[in-house]
């Protein structure tokens, strides 16, 4: 966790900033909500976060260190204590938006809350039988119903064809879209590939099989000798244990646990490298939007792609002449030849690598203007 108040980015919050408070779901805040977090502390507002118990406090996620005064059981704190009134109540999980609604009517302020999955979805594909399933997506439905009408903004990941958007603008009109593009330090850091090096499959993210992890392994051990001593496959993050230990015997894979954003960018300088993001093909995979984080991340590093044919991924991978795709159902022999057939053209390599740093060198292409639109909405207050 990051806790250093002198490496916080930005405007770090004086006593007298506007305070906000933050509810979520688990102590671990994911990517999206560490992002909304460095936004809120960049931005001069002092932060108060609450959230279940579970797990321990994962806050290393965002660009730039998070300026953490404090942690216990419940909550944690972001900037020195506020001694301003509260400004707003921003809300990052289903579970947790009775209490925040309940926040911001004694606060008398406005209420944001970023639907960052689609979770009446993700309930039906959670562990346990059919009918815990479905009685936790129908508890996701009916909080959404009865609570989103009194949310003043509802903000959402971009799904296939605006799935998402259109499923939460039934409980409410007042829905804004914010894409998962990464933040511009990842496409400042980007430096042109070497074409001498050795070809260097890169996959972040959770390490599941259903995220193509395994299928990534089996294709790459499965490569020409020849080819296998000019390519290398690094994993970057954590998961099931067992597949980590299983990745680590064997020849040519690293694995590389507990890195922040900062570690993986500094990995990529100075290396040839192809991106990873192969997704079976479940219900909620094959509705991806703009909302696979690390697509986008690898574009801005200026990385090719091999992903698999789910969602927006072949307008966004193939058809943009970024990348290959593959079958979603993870055939191993599809992936092996996508990744022999980008050992064999390093040329073709270096012009898809081209394409993607053109790509997200324009100014929509980044979290910075995503967040812009939640100013523009003035229901945050500017901090002088």
């Amino acid at each position: 966790m990051n806790a250093d108040p002198q490496a916080a980015n930005g405007n770090t919050a004086r006593t007298d900033s506007p305070g906000v408070i933050c509810f979520n779901g688990t102590r671990i805040a994911n990517k999206r909500v560490a992002m909304f977090l460095e936004c809120l502390q960049r931005d001069g507002y002092t932060v108060r976060l609450f959230a279940f118990p579970r797990h321990r406090w994962v806050l290393d996620k965002s660009e730039q260190p998070l300026d953490v005064r404090g942690t216990g059981r419940w909550s944690a704190r972001i900037g020195s204590p506020h001694r301003n009134r509260i400004c707003a109540v921003f809300c990052f999980h289903w579970l947790v938006l009775p209490a925040a609604l309940l926040w911001s009517v004694w606060y008398r302020v406005p209420l944001i809350y970023d639907e960052h999955d689609f979770y009446e979805m993700n309930s039906l594909e959670g562990t346990g039988g059919r009918w815990k399933t479905r009685l936790s997506s129908l508890a996701v439905h009916w909080t959404h119903r009865i609570c989103l009408p009194w949310v003043t903004l509802t903000t959402c990941i971009h799904m296939a064809g605006g799935i998402l958007q259109d499923h939460l603008r039934r409980m409410t009109g007042k829905v804004l879209e914010m894409h998962n593009y990464p933040a511009a330090v990842w496409r400042d850091s980007a430096q042109p590939q070497p074409t001498d090096q050795p070809l260097s499959f890169v996959y972040i993210g959770g390490v599941w099989r259903e995220k193509g992890v395994g299928a990534s392994a089996e294709a790459f051990l499965a490569l020409p000798a020849e080819l296998r001593a000019k390519a290398e496959l690094h994993i970057f993050g954590t998961g099931d244990a067992e597949l980590i230990r299983w990745l680590r015997a064997q020849s040519g894979i690293v694995v590389h646990n507990e890195t922040v954003p900062q570690d993986f960018r500094r990995f990529v300088q100075g290396r040839r490298c192809v991106g990873l993001a192969v997704l079976a093909g479940t219900p909620r995979f094959l509705l991806y939007g703009t909302n696979c984080t690390k697509l986008w991340e690898y574009y801005a590093l200026g990385m090719p792609v091999i992903g698999t044919r789910v969602g927006e991924f072949p307008e966004h991978i193939e058809a943009a002449g970024l990348g290959l795709l593959i079958d979603e159902t993870l055939c191993w022999q599809q992936l092996r030849d996508a990744m022999a057939a980008l050992v064999n053209a390093p040329e073709q390599c270096a012009e898809m690598s081209t394409r993607a740093l053109v790509l997200m060198r324009q100014a929509s292409m980044t979290w910075e203007a995503e967040w812009a639109k939640v100013k523009a909405t003035g229901l945050l207050p500017e901090v002088r």
